[in-house]
C-alpha cells in the first residue's frame, strides 16, 4: 500500500517550507474569517471606547521667568572682596525648574484646592477641583492627593529651548476651567518664586548690613591714620619717605571708600528687593479660551487598532493551522496491515453474516 500524498495547498503552508506571496495570499484567504474578524473587532472596540469618551478642552499659555544676575552678581563680587565664593548665577530660574515646579505637589495641592466659577451650558458652577471632579475617598487628604493626581494627568509642560519659554496646557472637561485652572497654576508659580526672591534678598540684606558695619568702621580708621599724619607731618612734601607713606595711607582710604561705597549701595538694593511685590515672570500668552474640545481621533485609533487586529488574527490563524495540522497527523496515522489479511478473512474470525433477509428471486 502507498504512504498517503500530500497536497499542494497544504505542503506550501507546513512549518519550514519557503514562504512566498502567493502562499501567504492563499493562507489568508483559507482564514479569512478569524483575520478579518479579529481586525473588525478591534476596530469596533477601540474607535467605540474613543468615541465614548467625554470631551475635553484645552487652553495654553506661555511665559517666560526673568532673571536676577545682576543683582546676584554684584553680591558675588562683593563676596569675593571678603573671601566668600558666591555663585553669580541664579539656578533657580532656568526653564527645567519652572517646568518642575508646574508639577510640583505643591502647586498642585494648591490648585485643586482653589474655587472656581464658571457657566457650563447654562449653568453656573463652582466648587474645588476636588469637588468637580467628583473625587471620593475616605479623608480629605486622599481626595486631595487623588485630585493632585488626576490634574497631573491632565496638565502637559513643555520647554522651548531657543527662546526659554515655559508651555503649560490644562485640559479638562470644560473650557471655562481649563482657562482659569491654567491662570491659577501661572499664579502660584509667580507667588512661589516672588516669595523665593524676597527670602533671599532679605538673607542678602543681613548679610550686606553685617559688613556695611564692618566696613565703616575699617574706612574710619584709615581715615584716622591718614589725619595722624597730616597733623604730624604738615611739611611731608619735603620728605621721599614721608611722601611714600601719605601715599600708601591715601590709597588705603580710597580702597576703603569704594568697599563701603558699595556695600552701601547693596544694601539699598536688597532693601528694595526684599519688599518687591512686581511679578516675576513675563506672560507672553496668556491661557486662552477654547473655542472648541479636542480632536478625540476615534477613526485614527480604530484604523490602527484595526491592523493590529488584523496581524493578531494572522499569527491566531497560523497557531491553529500548525496545532491542526500536528493533532491531525496523530489521529491519522497510518494503519499497517498484517501479512494474510490481503487475500481473506483472519484465521480463527467467524465473517459477518448480515441479518437482513434476502430478496425474494422468485
Amino acid at each position: 500500500m502507498s504512504p498517503p500524498q500530500r497536497t499542494a495547498s497544504a505542503a506550501s503552508t507546513q512549518p519550514g517550507d519557503d514562504l512566498t506571496v502567493s502562499g501567504l495570499l492563499e493562507f489568508l484567504l483559507r482564514h479569512r474569517r478569524l483575520v478579518l474578524g479579529t481586525g473588525l473587532l478591534a476596530f469596533l472596540l477601540v474607535g467605540g471606547v474613543a468615541l465614548t469618551r467625554s470631551r475635553t478642552y484645552t487652553s495654553t499659555a506661555r511665559f517666560m521667568p526673568q532673571s536676577s544676575e545682576g543683582t546676584l552678581s554684584q553680591l558675588s563680587g562683593l563676596a569675593a572682596t571678603f573671601g566668600v565664593s558666591v555663585p553669580a548665577t541664579d539656578q533657580g530660574s532656568s526653564p527645567n525648574f519652572y517646568a518642575e515646579l508646574l508639577k510640583s505637589r505643591d502647586v498642585l495641592r494648591r490648585t485643586v484646592e482653589s474655587r472656581y466659577s464658571f457657566a457650563a451650558r447654562g449653568d453656573s458652577m463652582r466648587g474645588t477641583l476636588i469637588e468637580l471632579f467628583e473625587i471620593a475617598r475616605d479623608s480629605p487628604p486622599a481626595r486631595r492627593d487623588a485630585a493632585a493626581k488626576a490634574l497631573l494627568k491632565s496638565i502637559e509642560v513643555g520647554i522651548g529651548r531657543e527662546t526659554g519659554t515655559i508651555n503649560l496646557e490644562v485640559s479638562t472637561a470644560w473650557a471655562e476651567l481649563s482657562q482659569q485652572v491654567a491662570g491659577r497654576m501661572i499664579q502660584l508659580v509667580s507667588d512661589f518664586n516672588l516669595h523665593r526672591l524676597q527670602t533671599k534678598a532679605g538673607a542678602e540684606r543681613r548679610f550686606v548690613e553685617a559688613r556695611v558695619d564692618e566696613a565703616q568702621d575699617t574706612l574710619r580708621a584709615a581715615e584716622a591714620r591718614l589725619e595722624g599724619f597730616l597733623q604730624r607731618n604738615r611739611a611731608y612734601q619735603n620728605s621721599p619717605q614721608l611722601l611714600f607713606e601719605h601715599a600708601r595711607l591715601e590709597r588705603q582710604v580710597a580702597m576703603r571708600q569704594q568697599v563701603y561705597t558699595a556695600l552701601a549701595q547693596s544694601y539699598e538694593g536688597a532693601r528694595i528687593d526684599e519688599v518687591r511685590n512686581t511679578p516675576v515672570i513675563t506672560i507672553m500668552e496668556p491661557p486662552d479660551l477654547p473655542a472648541k474640545p479636542d480632536a478625540r481621533l476615534a477613526l485614527v485609533k480604530g484604523i490602527f487598532a484595526g491592523l493590529v487586529g488584523l496581524a493578531l488574527g494572522a499569527f491566531l490563524a497560523a497557531l491553529r493551522q500548525a496545532f491542526g495540522g500536528s493533532l491531525r497527523g496523530l489521529r491519522r496515522r497510518p494503519r499497517v496491515e498484517e501479512p494474510g489479511s490481503a487475500g481473506g478473512d483472519e484465521p480463527g474470525r467467524r465473517p459477518l453474516v448480515s441479518t437482513a433477509a434476502a430478496p425474494d428471486g422468485g
